[in-house]
C-alpha cells in the first residue's frame, strides 16, 4: 500500500472521478485499483482505507467518519412501512422519513442510543421505549471485521468551476481498536448511529443503511490503541 501510496502522492493534483462527499475514497481506491463493491470486509489486502479532505490552504474537512453498518436486533417484528411509522415523520406530500442522528441525548424525534454496560448492550430507544439493541459483542465483531487494520488517508482538495480536484498528502495506519473504547466513545457521543429511511410513492421503503460515525477524525486515537504516521 505504501508503494501505491508514494505513486498516487506523486501525481499531484487529480480529478475527482466522482462528485459528491464519496468522491474522495472513491478516487482514491480507484486509483489502487480497488474494484467498487458492497463487501463488508476491510477494503485492501485486510486493511480498511478511509480518506479525508481539507480544502487547499488548510480548513479540515469537518465531515464525519464512516465506521461500519451495523443494524439493531429490533424487539418487535414488523414491517419496513410499519416501523418507519414508528421511527419517523411524514413530510408535507405524506410520506414518512427518517433521517436522523441519534446519540445519548434525545434528538427531535425522541430516539437515543442508551449504553447499559451490566448488560453489555446499547439500547434503542423512543422516550421510554425500548425499540431494540445492539450487543456489544455484535459491534466488536464489526468493529474488528473492518477495522483490524485501517489506513487514513488524508487529501488536500481543490475545487474549480469545472471539477473537483484531490492530492493525497498523508497515510496514518492504526490498529489494535477496542471495544471499550468504542462504547466510552458513544457515551460522550463522539460516535454516533444514524437512520436514513425514506418512504417512495408506491409504498416501499428505501434503507441506505445503518451507520456508525465517528464524528471528527480527531478522537481516532480515543478508538485505536496503536496508530502510527508512515507518510
Amino acid at each position: 500500500m505504501l508503494a501505491k501510496f508514494d505513486q498516487i502522492k506523486e501525481l499531484g493534483w487529480v480529478d475527482a472521478l466522482r462528485i459528491g462527499d464519496t468522491g474522495i475514497g472513491y478516487t482514491f481506491e480507484s486509483l489502487l485499483g480497488i474494484e467498487e463493491n458492497n463487501d463488508q470486509r476491510a477494503d485492501f489486502k485486510g486493511i480498511e482505507i478511509k480518506c479525508k479532505g481539507s480544502k487547499d490552504g488548510g480548513h479540515a474537512d469537518s465531515t464525519k467518519i464512516n465506521l461500519f453498518q451495523a443494524g439493531p436486533t429490533w424487539a418487535v417484528n414488523a414491517t419496513a412501512k410499519e416501523r418507519i411509522r414508528i421511527l419517523g415523520r411524514p413530510a408535507v406530500d405524506g410520506l414518512y422519513a427518517c433521517y436522523s442522528q441519534l446519540t445519548t441525548t434525545p434528538n427531535n424525534l425522541g430516539l437515543l442510543l442508551d449504553v447499559i454496560d451490566q448488560q453489555s448492550k446499547i439500547d434503542l430507544r423512543k422516550e421510554q421505549s425500548a425499540l431494540g439493541y445492539w450487543s456489544f459483542a455484535q459491534l466488536e465483531g464489526r468493529l474488528l471485521e473492518k477495522h483490524s487494520r485501517t489506513a487514513f488517508v488524508h487529501a488536500k482538495t481543490r475545487a474549480t468551476k469545472s471539477k473537483t480536484q484531490f492530492s493525497y498528502e498523508e497515510l496514518v495506519y492504526c490498529d489494535r481498536p477496542s471495544i471499550a473504547r468504542f462504547v466510552e466513545l458513544v457515551a460522550h457521543r463522539n460516535i454516533v448511529f444514524e437512520f436514513t429511511l425514506s418512504e417512495k410513492p408506491n409504498g416501499s421503503i428505501r434503507n441506505h443503511g445503518y451507520p456508525w460515525r465517528l464524528i471528527r477524525s480527531e478522537f481516532l486515537d480515543q478508538l485505536f490503541a496503536f496508530q502510527i504516521k508512515l507518510r
